[in-house]
């Protein structure tokens, strides 16, 4: 579903519909659909409210937008080539560069105080290939500098008052997903209720990989008031990921861990996961549960605890894999 409301910033929105309710009482309104402008009259409605001081009850709220994916990105260039590629962490990029380093020893090997051979060390490495100023090799350097990635993003409005579709709205949404085929701009997927799921053969690491994009989806169905989505993720017959609170299950190889365990095992297994975040004590009895559920599953027990009065206490939650842009 396309929503008109992305493509404009919460302050246009406010503008627009201060605009609509300026007009519900001119003669223009008259010719607009029934459901407009009974709109329009609402907005009329909140403005002299608002005026008077008597605001009625909020029913969305507005997120701010969601930060990107910082990488490293390494430029190398030589009297031949001049390359640029990202990388996941600073050291996976320093680690590149030792290697481009010791691939041209030659160039610096047994010249002054540099060595014949390079030293194991990555930042020696390097230090003693470019020199202390950068310029130790002709018309050769390096940059390493951090880049934010992903599109730019907005604010988005969350409704306050969040409810999952039921079984016919949620029959209509998925009978209207679309599936975009691979090409230039990313891999295949499929595009249901604003959330993308892309599916694809991954060559560089030999897996099949199954990816999730959450910051689309759509905020009129599917995004809680926290600004986060209700996903579980299956495989076969396997829950791997589930931020529901519902049938929640515990991490597999906790699972299993648990499961295999003696009693005295299992209380020094259960100890240590809810010290690691992946599960939380009930404050009354004590009992290990699975960190997403907000009630404790001892049967004699029950307690319903809110999520954010733990959180705290808890490592950030597993996050699905993002695909983008587009």
């Amino acid at each position: 579903m396309t929503v008109l409301a992305e493509r404009f910033f919460p302050f246009e929105i406010e503008s627009l519909v201060r605009i609509a309710g300026a007009l519900a009482l001119s003669p223009a309104a008259g010719e607009l659909p029934a459901s407009y402008r009974e709109l329009a009259h609402r907005a009329h409605a909140e403005i002299v409210a608002e005026a008077s001081g008597a605001r009625s009850r909020a029913v969305s709220a507005v997120l701010g937008p969601r930060p990107g994916q910082q990488v490293w990105m390494l430029r190398i260039w030589t009297r031949h080539e001049d390359t640029t590629a990202p990388y996941a962490t600073e050291g996976a990029a320093l680690a590149e560069l030792a290697a481009h380093v010791r691939g041209s020893w030659d160039n610096v090997g047994g010249q002054g105080d540099v060595p014949d051979e390079p030293p194991a060390g990555d930042a020696e490495a390097i230090d003693l290939y470019y020199g202390p100023d950068g310029d130790a090799v002709p018309e050769q350097g390096f940059a390493l500098y951090c880049e934010e990635i992903g599109q730019a993003q907005r604010s988005r409005l969350a409704p306050l008052n969040f409810a999952f579709p039921d079984a016919a709205v949620a029959e209509g949404l998925n009978r209207a997903a679309v599936f975009y085929a691979a090409d230039d701009q990313g891999p295949s997927c499929i595009e249901v209720a604003g959330v993308l799921v892309f599916g694809y053969l991954d060559a560089k690491d030999g897996v099949v990989r199954v990816s999730v994009h959450l910051d689309s989806a759509d905020s009129e169905h599917v995004v809680r008031p926290d600004g986060t989505v209700p996903l579980r993720v299956v495989v076969e017959d396997t829950v791997v990921f589930d931020d529901s609170n519902h049938y929640v299950p515990h991490p597999p190889v906790l699972e299993q861990l648990l499961a295999a365990a003696e009693p005295e095992q299992r209380a020094v297994i259960s100890s240590v996961a809810v010290s690691a975040g992946l599960m939380w004590s009930c404050p009354s009895c004590e009992w290990p549960n699975p960190r997403a559920t907000e009630r404790c599953e001892r049967p004699d027990c029950g307690r319903k605890v809110a999520i954010g009065s733990r959180a705290a206490a808890l490592d950030p939650a597993p996050v699905p894999a993002l695909e983008g842009p587009r």
